[in-house]
């Protein structure tokens, strides 16, 4: 799946005449910290609820473009690419452009989240990895077996295109810790372009989540 088709049905973005009062508002209302900021479908960057607060409210949204996150997803980019944007930059939303940079919509991280959790065996302990292959390259049995070699089985599986001559397979494996299995897979000539713990991230969001929801309370 790539990223055009999780764009949030409900997310609207900010634009530069909104103040901040209306811009944290709006990111209660979608239960985020960010909002991409957009003006005629030209993207101007993220805006973090922590900017806003740490100046007056009332000030309208153009004075702060020049202090915007300036990343965004690519409509073509694997989940995968977008999880860890999101997650490397600790945001709670990205912006999703076409390739002329025109401002399509928004990610939201739950709902990537929730994706994930349907689609990989949520529920089974893991990681995720994410193999690039050639046509050529491409054996699902071959992998599986490489992968049981080092006592553990894929869950699940999914096939993007990213070019016409290269395949990205993402698989759920059901291991914490990879690193064997990555090994293997580089030394019969596999690239992995990523290994990520489900756990971890999953860890790492209700820590977050949970600091929000002490911070309201106060």
């Amino acid at each position: 799946m790539i990223a055009h088709e999780l764009i949030s049905e409900i997310i609207e973005p900010l634009t530069p005449d909104m103040d901040g009062e209306k811009a944290l508002q709006m990111m209660q209302k979608y239960g985020v910290h960010h909002l991409p900021v957009v003006g005629d479908e030209e993207y101007f960057g993220l805006l973090s609820e922590e900017e806003i607060l740490k100046n007056n409210i009332e000030t309208q949204l153009e004075a702060y473009l020049g202090v915007l996150y300036g990343i965004y997803a690519n409509r073509n980019e694997h989940l995968f690419d977008v999880m860890k944007k999101i997650t490397e930059s600790d945001l709670t939303a990205i912006a999703v452009l076409d390739n002329q940079k025109k401002y399509l919509g928004t990610i939201v991280r739950s709902e990537l989240f929730e994706y994930y959790h349907k689609s990989f065996a949520w529920s089974e302990p893991g990681s995720i990895l994410v193999l690039e292959l050639s046509d050529a390259q491409y054996s699902l049995s071959e992998i599986s077996h490489i992968i049981e070699a080092e006592q553990a089985m894929i869950l699940s599986s999914i096939i993007s295109r990213p070019t016409e001559t290269t395949i990205l397979l993402t698989i759920k494996v059901n291991k914490l810790d990879v690193s064997r299995i990555v090994a293997a897979l580089r030394r019969y000539d596999y690239e992995v372009s990523a290994s990520f713990s489900e756990d971890e991230v999953v860890d790492n969001f209700k820590e977050r989540y949970e600091a929000f929801m002490h911070y309201l309370d106060v």
